[in-house]
């Protein structure tokens, strides 16, 4: 859960959809298993990563 306290109405919405790409690639990896939970750390780091630019 990422938590954010600013008012950033274009980066929450560059994040969301920079985040539903990086999702919508790993959903169409050949070795992901559907219904499966993403745990990947590059995925986390990722998100991370995007937070820390967009939040």
């Amino acid at each position: 859960m990422l938590l954010h306290d600013s008012r950033n109405d274009d980066g929450i919405k560059s994040f969301f959809q920079e985040v539903h790409e990086l999702y919508i690639k790993t959903l169409l990896n050949p070795l992901y298993l559907p219904g499966s939970r993403v745990t990947s750390s590059h995925f986390d780091t990722k998100v991370r990563a995007l937070a820390r630019r967009y939040l």
